[in-house]
């Protein structure tokens, strides 16, 4: 582990906005990358799968470090594709667990009023905690990055890194919510609280090849790190770690070896303590305890080890390249190249055009955060009509599991938000625990932002707007028009993002059932809200996609840095690009003397250096 004292050393890394042609003078990708240098993340298959006394000593390992500790905890372990395989819960360990981050008084537990404070303040089983966490650990590492919840606190925050002012957001600011449990999109299990950024969760490997994750909930709070890179040293960190001993990630791959942005990302502050005698499975105090809600199990009750190595997915070639598909169990494509039912639609054909073209740019490009440094970007590409219809996905073998949900988010959000009923269904939305969701829409209309299918927004212009500060980074300045005002604000709390899915998720976290649509697909959104399903994104990595001046739909991107993303969504949209006149990044918004330009997309220089 890398000591924290040195992570704030600062590189300046230079990006430019690009308005133009991405690839070469006909807008065409260059020849992928297929060097050599490529091959060691190639593959998703785990390689060295968990089995059942894997599971009894991840277990048994953290259990004998909480009875050291003299803690009583929760600890669940999942493999990579989130699929819990143990959930064992310690005799007096916390049944419960508060969800807050906040320090505003209103929105303290026995008061917090959902409609005010979001998430802050509500109880939840401390078992959904610990498996959120787990997942959090699997799903945003790789066979070439290893990602913790602490690391997943610093990258979520109002500022990156969070101790100091006057600079942008967190990277995934708002990927917490995803993946959760009313998603239509999910190829394995969701996360029951989406994913976390609360510390103990930390991945799990085995043979150096990503197998799960392990999640320890035992403080009886679910919030985040105050500051990633401070030196304290949580028990339930401390707890995860011990669990993982013998099944760590490589030091090479760990995140405090990566630089995102010329600042150094924190993996965990715990030392693997001297070597404790570890208890016998059968003799740790405590029991394995199945996790049922009303509207979906989690787990059983019942150990068990990986059974499934592919995860629901299955190899493809495209255009040549290694690429992955997802399968159900029968192992036929979820998500084969399909016709728009719109009229004046993408073709079956046009979708396998633009998915090819995503990935050859992502092949062609460095990833962010992945090791070795001249790894291609690794990512999930999603192509949606106008109504979210997912319409085709691929991707790359090695993309982390977080990003399939997240990448059709970021699809249905640029589809969504550029379409010409995006207000007039925000305002038809019924909610219950939230402000009506049209107050989001007046404010942007105070801004001069419409939605009604007048401007062409990627979600990083979407995200501009959900941000606690505007200008993002800017201190002091009143909220975006679809965030909530600090001090409320919180990474439970962000605005429109959550209002958005906030009644079905506290609908299932309460013991009701999963919200379904018309033709009985899960359904996260609001009443009346046709097009982001599994709720919508507010990152970089997507675009809306353009036919003939018509809006036919988005494409979403998900992997290896979000530049990256916008990098892979805006080479897979060449030849059905959104029109310049209409694109988030010629609005401009005056707020008093101050104006401020809305962006499209961000893209790093030299992106297919290696």
């Amino acid at each position: 582990m890398r000591s924290p004292s040195v992570s704030l050393v600062l590189v300046f890394v230079l990006v430019v906005s690009v308005g133009g042609v991405l690839f070469g003078c006909e807008g065409t990708p260059d020849t992928p990358n297929t060097g050599t240098a490529n091959t060691p993340n190639a593959t998703f298959q785990a390689l060295a799968p968990l089995t059942v006394a894997d599971v009894q000593t991840i277990i048994a390992q953290a259990v004998t470090q909480a009875m050291a500790s003299n803690v009583r905890a929760t600890i669940a372990v999942v493999d990579r594709g989130g699929n819990v395989l143990g959930v064992f819960q310690m005799t007096n360990a916390p049944l419960t667990t508060l969800i807050g981050s906040s320090s505003a008084p209103n929105c303290a537990a026995g008061v917090a009023q959902p409609s005010i404070c979001g998430l802050e303040g509500q109880q939840v089983p401390a078992t959904l905690a610990a498996i959120s966490k787990a997942g959090t650990g699997a799903f945003l590492s790789s066979n070439g990055n290893a990602f913790s919840t602490r690391t997943a606190s610093d990258i979520i925050q109002q500022h990156r890194p969070v101790s100091v002012s006057f600079v942008a957001s967190g990277p995934l600011f708002g990927v917490q919510f995803s993946s959760l449990p009313c998603t239509d999109i999910k190829n394995n299990p969701p996360l029951p609280l989406g994913l976390a950024g609360d510390p103990g969760g930390m991945p799990v490997y085995k043979n150096g090849s990503l197998a799960g994750g392990i999640g320890v909930e035992a403080d009886s709070v679910y919030g985040v790190v105050q500051n990633p890179f401070d030196l304290s040293v949580p028990v339930e960190e401390l707890i995860a770690v011990a669990g993982s001993r013998g099944f760590e990630a490589p030091s090479g791959i760990q995140s405090d070896q990566i630089l995102l942005d010329g600042i150094i990302l924190p993996y965990s502050n715990a030392e693997q303590s001297p070597s404790i005698p570890t208890l016998a499975f059968n003799a740790l105090p405590g029991a394995v305890v199945p996790v049922v809600l009303p509207a979906f199990t989690f787990f059983d009750g019942t150990l068990r080890g990986t059974s499934d190595p592919t995860f629901g997915f299955a190899s493809a070639t495209t255009a040549g390249l290694a690429t992955r598909i997802a399968v159900d169990q029968q192992g036929s494509n979820r998500f084969p190249f399909s016709n728009s039912l719109t009229p004046g639609g993408l073709t079956a054909q046009e979708v396998q055009t633009i998915l090819t073209q995503g990935i050859q740019t992502a092949y062609s490009l460095r990833a962010a955060i992945r090791e070795p440094q001249d790894s291609f970007a690794q990512v999930n590409i999603f192509v949606v009509d106008v109504d979210g219809s997912v319409l085709g996905y691929l991707g790359t073998p090695d993309a982390p599991v977080f990003g399939f949900d997240v990448s059709a988010q970021k699809a249905r959000a640029a589809a969504f938000f550029s379409g010409r009923n995006a207000g007039s269904d925000l305002r038809a939305a019924r909610t219950t625990t939230t402000v009506p969701l049209g107050s989001f829409v007046d404010r942007a209309q105070q801004d001069g932002i419409a939605f009604d299918g007048s401007i062409a927004f990627s979600d990083r212009a979407v995200g501009f707007i959900h941000r606690p500060f505007f200008p993002d980074g800017i201190d002091g300045t009143p909220p975006g028009s679809l965030s909530t005002s600090l001090p409320e604000w919180s990474p439970f709390n962000v605005g429109l993002q959550l209002a958005i899915v906030q009644d079905a998720l506290l609908t299932i976290l309460t013991g009701g059932q999963v919200p379904l649509s018309p033709s009985g697909q899960p359904k996260c959104s609001a009443t009346n809200i046709i097009g982001i399903q599994n709720g919508t994104q507010i990152f970089a990595g997507s675009v809306p996609l353009y036919k003939n001046g018509q809006l036919v739909g988005g494409v979403g991107v998900s992997g290896d840095g979000i530049d990256q993303d916008d990098n892979v969504a805006f080479g897979a949209s060449q030849g059905f690009e959104a029109p310049l006149a209409i694109r988030s990044d010629q609005v401009v918004i005056r707020r008093g003397d101050s104006e401020t330009r809305l962006p499209f997309i961000k893209l790093p220089r030299n992106p297919t250096d290696f």
